[in-house]
């Protein structure tokens, strides 16, 4: 049973972080960060030239953001009763911490970077902990800052599930799937995950705030940006990259909304 939940934990964070490589911004932020370290040459890679240079630095991004992504689902899933920078705290230590011996085998152990150029390892632990932990904080401060709060009615934050989630509004919150006995919360913040049954998540969301598209997915409205046929099987694709199963039973919910047509 142990075996199997550790193989649930690990399988749902792969998926996690798959699902979010498929949003466009993560695409477009693979190719343009690599060009950007390339020219600006941090850590002396600025001895290299630009092809050498530009391999280097796509190798530790696409890495460390792969690592990164899979290891912060983890933290989620394994931590959910922290509140969300608190993970970020814990998944930004783990992640400098292990992040450090992959990047001097990347880099080093393959020959790309000479070792008298490449950094202590203290130096990455830090860059990679504190560069996790800010773009967590970051995250944070842009969907809690006063001036959003302040756009939007206080009302729809009364609703009890807010009392067990990060995210404060509406807006910030994706969709909601179910996982064996936990009800996992996708929203702008990251991932939830909750030890309740899916009808009683349901129902602390309130009525009219979103929509049962499948018997073990609901969505909000509001963060879907598109639909997929295949064959005869309807998938909506919601703004973090998933694609969410529309099951013929709840069809009819999808097309009401407008987010199918009929």
């Amino acid at each position: 049973m142990a075996k199997l939940s550790v193989f649930a934990i690990v399988s749902g964070a792969l998926r996690d972080a798959i699902c979010r490589m498929h949003h466009p911004a993560f695409r477009v932020a693979m190719l343009i960060a690599p060009l950007v370290l390339t020219v600006v040459g941090p850590f002396r890679s600025d001895i290299y030239n630009f092809w050498h240079a530009l391999l280097l630095w796509a190798l530790v991004i696409w890495v460390s953001t792969v690592v990164g992504m899979v290891n912060r689902s983890l933290v989620d899933r394994l931590l959910p009763r922290l509140n969300f920078l608190m993970r970020g705290g814990v998944s930004a230590v783990i992640f400098g911490a292990y992040l450090t011996p992959i990047m001097r085998l990347f880099s080093v152990g393959s020959g790309i970077m000479r070792e008298e150029y490449y950094p202590t390892d203290l130096e990455v632990f830090l860059t990679a902990a504190l560069g996790s932990f800010s773009v967590a904080a970051v995250r944070f401060y842009i969907f809690h800052a006063p001036e959003a709060q302040s756009e939007l009615p206080s009302a729809p934050a009364q609703a009890p599930i807010f009392d067990r989630i990060a995210a404060t509004r509406f807006d910030q919150i994706i969709r909601m799937t179910v996982d064996d006995h936990y009800v996992e919360i996708v929203t702008d913040l990251g991932q939830e995950r909750i030890l309740m049954r899916f009808a009683d998540a349901i129902r602390e969301m309130g009525e009219g705030n979103g929509l049962l598209v499948h018997r073990s997915h609901w969505v909000n409205p509001t963060a879907v940006t598109g639909c997929r046929r295949e064959g005869i099987k309807v998938f909506l694709m919601t703004r973090d990259g998933a694609e969410v199963p529309v099951s013929k039973t709840y069809r009819e919910n999808a097309i009401s909304a407008g987010l199918i047509e009929g």
